[in-house]
C-alpha cells in the first residue's frame, strides 16, 4: 500500500470539495438570519484547507502510479471524511448541535440516501437558513455524479472492473476492448448530469416553484437523494405538475448514465454496443409500469379516503387517477431510491406497502445515481432461480444464463450471488442493532436497515386502524415518510451512516478496507 498516493489523492478531493463550500458561503452573506452561518462555513472553509494541506504533506513525492489498492483505499476513506468535513457549517451554526447528527446527515447526503434527522428532534427543516438548505442539496448533488464517476470512470482505470471485483457494477461493460479516455468520459457524464439539472431546474421553476427550491430539489432529484426544502417532501406543494417532473427525472436518474450518454451519441443506422444494459433497461421499465400499476390497483381496490395530518388533506382512494398519482410516484420514488413522498405511504394496505418494500430492496439500474441491490442484479438472480429449476427437473441439459444476448460468465454469477448474500447479511446485522431500541417494532427495524442499504431515506412501521381517527403505529417512533430519525439514540446513527456508506460503495470496497492484510500486503 502507497500511503502517500492515498494522501495525495485524499488532499485533492478535499480542496475540491471545501471549495464548494463557497457558494452557500456566498448565499449566507445575503441572508437576513444570524450571522452564524457565515462563520460557520468559514471555520469549515478553514477546517478543510488544513486537512488538504496534512494531507498533501504526506503524499509528497508519491508518483504518479494509482494501482488497485490505492483506488479503493481512496474511494472507501473519501467518503467517510466528507462527512466529517461537511458536518461542521451544521454544528457551529447550531442547525444540528450534535456531531452525531449532523454527521448522520452529511453522510445520508453524499450517499444520496436522504434520510434525515431534522423536523424530529431537531429544528424543523422550514426553518434552516437558505444556505443551509443549498449545502443539503449540494451534497447530494455531489454525491450523485462522484458515485457515477467512481464506478463508471475511476474504479475500471486501476482495474476495479466487473470481473475482478465482485461489487463493481461495470458487470457487462467490463470486457470492452475500447473505453475513451477517462478524462473525456468524465466529462461527458458531467455535461450530461449537469444539463438534466438545468432542465430539471427550469421544469420546476416554469411549474411553480421558486426559483431557488426549484435548483435545491432538481439537485435532488437527479441525485436521487430526495432531500427537500420542506418537512413533508414534495408532497406538501399539493402541485400534480411538479410530482410529474420529479417522476420523469427521477427515472431518468435511475438510467444507466453511460448507456444514456451513448444512446445520445449513436450515430443513426447504428446499433448498441451492448445488449446486457439495453436488456436491464427494459427490466427497469416494466417492473416500473408493473409496480406503479399494481399498487395504483391496489390503492383502487382499498378504496378508502386516507386522511393526511401532515399535509391536512385527505386522499381519496376511490378516484382511480389519485391512485395512480400516489401509486406511480411512490414507487418511482421508492424504486430509484429518491426517498420523495407525496402520501403517508406506511398508512397504505399491506399489499401496496410491501410491494414498496421489494422496490427497496432492488433499485435502479447499474451505472445510476440510484442505490438498492440494483435491477440488473435482481434479474440475474431470477433468471439463476428460473436455470436452477429447469435444471432440477432436467439434470442432463446444458443450458447457457443469458441476460438478452449476452452469456453471463459464471464468475460474474458467483459474483452477483455472494454479493446478494452479503447485502442481506447487512440487512439483518443493521436490523438487529436498530431493533435494540424498544422504542422501533420489527417492521420499522427492518425497513429501516433496508433503506440504510438502499439508500432509499425513508422507512416504514406497522400501523392499525382506528377508525376514524385514522392510523396508529405500533411502535412508539415513527421513520415514515415525513418523519426522521433524529430521536434514534447515537450508536442507532452510527450504524446507519455506516450502513449508508456500504450500500452506496457496493459493500465490498468499504469492507476491504478495514481488514488488516488490505493495507499491509
Amino acid at each position: 500500500m502507497n500511503f502517500r498516493i492515498v494522501g495525495r489523492l485524499l488532499a485533492g478531493f478535499t480542496l475540491f470539495f471545501t471549495l464548494a463550500m463557497l457558494a452557500p458561503l456566498a448565499m449566507s452573506l445575503f441572508e437576513d438570519v444570524e450571522q452564524s452561518t457565515t462563520v460557520s462555513f468559514l471555520a469549515s472553509i478553514g477546517v478543510g484547507f488544513a486537512v488538504a494541506a496534512a494531507l498533501w504533506a504526506l503524499g509528497r513525492n508519491s508518483g504518479d502510479n494509482i494501482f488497485r489498492k490505492e483506488g479503493l483505499a481512496m474511494v472507501g476513506l473519501a467518503w467517510f471524511l466528507a462527512g466529517v468535513i461537511a458536518a461542521v457549517p451544521f454544528v457551529c451554526s447550531d442547525s444540528i448541535p450534535s456531531f452525531v447528527d449532523a454527521y448522520f446527515e452529511c453522510i445520508s447526503g453524499l450517499t444520496t440516501t436522504g434520510a434525515t434527522v431534522l423536523g424530529t428532534a431537531n429544528r424543523d427543516i422550514d426553518t434552516l437558513a437558505p444556505s443551509m438548505l443549498l449545502w443539503r442539496a449540494m451534497l447530494q448533488w455531489m454525491g450523485g455524479i462522484g458515485i457515477v464517476l467512481v464506478f463508471i470512470v475511476l474504479l475500471p482505470s486501476v482495474g476495479v472492473t466487473g470481473s475482478r471485483l465482485l461489487s463493481s457494477e461495470q458487470v457487462g461493460l467490463s470486457e470492452e476492448t475500447s473505453r475513451p479516455r477517462m478524462s473525456q468520459q468524465a466529462r461527458r457524464l458531467f455535461q450530461l448530469y449537469l444539463g438534466l439539472t438545468v432542465a430539471a431546474t427550469l421544469s420546476y421553476w416554469l411549474a411553480g416553484l421558486p426559483l431557488f427550491e426549484a435548483l435545491c430539489h432538481s439537485m435532488t432529484t437527479l441525485a436521487t437523494g430526495g432531500f427537500s426544502n420542506h418537512n413533508v417532501s414534495v408532497g406538501g406543494y399539493r402541485n400534480l405538475a411538479v410530482e410529474c417532473i420529479a417522476i420523469v427525472f427521477m427515472f431518468v436518474a435511475g438510467c444507466n448514465f453511460l448507456l444514456i450518454l451513448r444512446t445520445m451519441l449513436r450515430r443513426p443506422g447504428t446499433s448498441q454496443e451492448s445488449s446486457l444494459h439495453g436488456s436491464e433497461f427494459r427490466f427497469y421499465l416494466w417492473t416500473t409500469l408493473g409496480a406503479s400499476l399494481f399498487v395504483a390497483l391496489t390503492l383502487w381496490l382499498w378504496g378508502e379516503p386516507m386522511p393526511d395530518a401532515s399535509l391536512g388533506t385527505v386522499h381519496d382512494y376511490g378516484d382511480p387517477l389519485r391512485c395512480l398519482r400516489d401509486g406511480t410516484f411512490q414507487v418511482v420514488s421508492i424504486l430509484t431510491t429518491t426517498g420523495y413522498a407525496n402520501a403517508n405511504f406506511q398508512n397504505w394496505p399491506a399489499a401496496a406497502t410491501y410491494t414498496l418494500f421489494l422496490c427497496m430492496l432492488v433499485g435502479g439500474c447499474t451505472g445510476s445515481t440510484a442505490g438498492g441491490f440494483k435491477i440488473l442484479r435482481a434479474a440475474i438472480c431470477a433468471k439463476l432461480g428460473g436455470y436452477t429449476l429447469r435444471h432440477f427437473v432436467r439434470p442432463r441439459s446444458v443450458e447457457k444464463l443469458r441476460v438478452g444476448a449476452d452469456v453471463l460468465p459464471d464468475r460474474v454469477v458467483s459474483a452477483v450471488v455472494g454479493l446478494l448474500v452479503l447485502w442481506f447479511v447487512t440487512v439483518a446485522a443493521g436490523a438487529l442493532v436498530i431493533g435494540l431500541d424498544s422504542r422501533v417494532d420489527l417492521v420499522s427495524a427492518v425497513a429501516a436497515s433496508t433503506s440504510m442499504m438502499g439508500c432509499v431515506g425513508p422507512a416504514f412501521g406497522e400501523v392499525v386502524a382506528r377508525g376514524a381517527e385514522g392510523f396508529e403505529l405500533v411502535g412508539s417512533l415513527d421513520l415514515g415518510p415525513y418523519a426522521g430519525y433524529g430521536e434514534l439514540h447515537w450508536w442507532a446513527k452510527l450504524t446507519m451512516a455506516v450502513q449508508m456508506v456500504l450500500g452506496r460503495l457496493e459493500i465490498l470496497a468499504p469492507l476491504a478496507i478495514l481488514t488488516p492484510r488490505f493495507w499491509w500486503r
